[in-house]
């Protein structure tokens, strides 16, 4: 036990004691992004171990197999602990998608067992994808957009729009409007006063009213109703 250990309890109630003055000898940060080899090889293990290995897997095999994760670790260049943790997971959600796919095309099998395996798989590679989105973001290539405006020429009556503008809800069975168009306000209605008179005057200039003119033939009786018809007996 050395001087500089500090005595940490586990989970399993027992004292384990800690070197702090281990050297960082940064020989595997590629793969764990520790300058400390006492978190990258522990995450090392970590990852070989999520590795399903099959019965009758020679130690070649398994080598081989344990040298594919940490290739595939290192070509997500881990720069710190945490994207290395990040990398880590990543591996271990392709292992399990390869996994589940593989025994979904076992022969002789149920249905129901096939289609949870590609279920499983397909929720592993969702997983797998998320992880790679959060390494993205942290290293600040996610899905930020930038808008560089260099030169805006806007004509006389015209607006101009720079950024996301929210489409109104017309209430109308049209399309969405287009984010950064300019739009022209409404044409008034005939009825709105603030418009002004947008329609020609219904009534004549004298605003006195006269009487209606007569219809044609105004005076000439209307006929009965019921009337006796030659040839017909009486109604």
């Amino acid at each position: 036990m050395s001087d500089k250990s500090k005595p940490v309890a586990s989970p399993a109630g027992r004292v384990v004691y800690v070197p702090m003055d281990r050297p960082a000898t940064n020989k595997q940060r590629r793969i764990g992004g520790s300058e400390h080899d006492g978190f990258n090889d522990k995450l090392i293990v970590q990852v070989i171990r999520s590795q399903w290995a099959p019965k009758g897997q020679t130690e070649d095999e398994h080598g081989d197999q344990a040298l594919a994760a940490l290739l595939g670790m290192m070509a997500l260049n881990p720069a710190n602990e945490v994207e290395g943790m990040i990398a880590a997971q990543a591996m271990a959600m392709h292992a399990q998608v390869m996994e589940c796919s593989r025994r979904a095309m076992l022969p002789d099998q149920p249905s129901e067992v096939s289609v949870g395996l590609r279920k499983g798989a397909a929720q592993a590679s969702r997983a797998f994808c998320e992880l790679l989105a959060a390494l993205d973001r942290r290293r600040g290539k996610g899905t930020t957009q930038r808008v560089t405006v260099k030169h805006v020429h806007v004509h006389a009556g015209g607006q101009a729009i720079v950024g996301t503008v929210a489409a109104a809800d017309t209430g109308g069975g049209g399309g969405p409007k287009r984010e950064g168009e300019p739009r022209a306000p409404p044409a008034g209605l005939a009825h709105d006063p603030t418009v002004g008179a947008v329609m020609p005057p219904m009534r004549r200039a004298n605003a006195k009213r006269g009487p209606l003119p007569s219809a044609r033939h105004a005076e000439r009786p209307v006929p009965a109703s019921r009337r006796k018809i030659d040839g017909s007996a009486d109604g």
